[in-house]
């Protein structure tokens, strides 16, 4: 076998992750040697331009399996690191692909497994699923994941998961998509391109998911912000590319689902709605003038004049918004769109918190699944 021919890579995408990319390493290596012991598999880390080390923890970790870290290639952002990653396992004639963030700190071996053996098994795409706290996958629960399963009929919980399981030719497929983003875009990106593509798409259960981006949520505008930006726009601008193939939707259509969900529970994520509350309204005479919600501004203004004992966004509103927004954009990208959004969102959020603070897991678990129907209900908003 000469060093080109590699049955597996795994790609870790990193920024600043020094503190953690030493124990994700130490598990994509145990999980490889352990359920791969016969493949010849290659780590790649994808750096974006870190300036805390990273690198150099990256490098100085041993690792049983053959390891590379490299800078990311192109703007700076995950997907530039997912695409460089892409074209190393390109290069190197992979079977199996493997994405894992650098920042994660619930990884185990068996995530390895979990992520490659559909690939070797004949499968094109796996979709992680986690058991995450309400509070946590926040652009998540309150428009990738309904709007991934309304309007593109798949049946996925965790659309913008971070980690997959790649075939080389959804590989291929994707580096050849003029919207593949540079950005958090990337894995919004993966899953509905694979979707529309026609590939064969499993979920894998992962247990509960814990990373160290977490901790940023306490200020939305360190990591939540920008990432909402990024993902929803490259979100709308799928849903505009393919309106013919959504037109043919009709149901949720269920993935399967690889292993069994553990008893383990995710820890809590603290929430300062106080802080939530302001936000929304340091911002919302900023955008609520935006054309595109004139014929909401009235129930808008309702919400906004709440007080946070009393304080409730109901979902009809928020998912009526959303509509209203995914056409504006197509017409034409204007950021300010987003801006107005993002603030909803915000108020939308506090609103979701409030609603399901006194529930346990499980009902709120329920509670936000069952969202799906309200964006269901007014789906005939979007521009055909």
């Amino acid at each position: 076998m000469t060093t080109n021919e590699t049955d597996i890579v795994v790609g870790v995408s990193t920024r600043n992750c020094a503190d953690t990319i030493g124990g994700v390493l130490e598990e994509v290596d145990k999980g490889l040697a352990q359920f791969f012991p016969d493949r010849h598999a290659l780590i790649v880390v994808s750096d974006g331009f870190s300036t805390d080390g990273t690198r150099d923890v990256a490098s100085g970790t041993e690792t049983r399996c053959e390891k590379t870290v490299v800078t990311e290639e192109g703007k700076l952002g995950k997907g530039s690191a997912v695409r460089t990653i892409f074209k190393v396992a390109q290069e190197r004639d992979a079977k199996a692909v493997a994405l894992v963030d650098g920042d994660l700190t619930s990884i185990r071996p068996d995530w390895i497994k979990r992520l490659v053996s559909p690939i070797i098994g004949g499968k094109d795409l796996v979709v992680p699923y986690y058991l995450r706290y309400r509070y946590d996958g926040v652009i998540t629960n309150q428009i990738a994941y309904p709007l991934t399963d309304v309007l593109f009929g798949l049946g996925v919980r965790q659309p913008i998961g971070g980690e997959y399981g790649l075939s080389s030719l959804l590989v291929e497929h994707l580096l050849e998509h003029d919207l593949f983003p540079s950005d958090f875009g990337i894995d919004i990106f993966i899953t509905l391109a694979s979707c529309v593509e026609g590939m064969k798409i499993v979920e894998a259960a992962l247990g509960v998911k814990e990373h160290e981006s977490t901790k940023q949520y306490a200020d939305p505008d360190a990591l939540l912000v920008p990432m909402f930006y990024q993902v929803v726009a490259t979100l709308f601008r799928l849903i505009n590319r393919y309106q013919d193939y959504i037109a043919t939707v009709h149901e949720i259509r269920p993935v399967e689902r690889l292993g069994s969900i553990p008893t383990a529970r995710p820890v809590a994520i603290a929430v300062d709605q106080n802080d939530l509350l302001q936000r929304f309204r340091a911002k919302y005479d900023d955008v609520v003038d935006s054309a595109f919600l004139s014929e909401l501004r009235e129930a808008l203004d309702c919400v906004a004049l709440c007080e946070l004992a009393q304080f409730a966004f109901p979902l009809s509103l928020w998912v009526k918004a959303v509509y209203l927004a995914v056409n504006a954009f197509a017409v034409q990208e204007d950021p300010r769109v987003l801006d107005a959004l993002r603030v909803l969102w915000q108020g939308r959020f506090l609103s979701l918190v409030r609603e399901t603070e006194m529930m346990s897991d499980e009902q709120a678990e329920a509670y936000i699944q069952d969202q799906l129907s309200t964006f269901e209900e007014y789906r005939f908003l979007l521009d055909a």
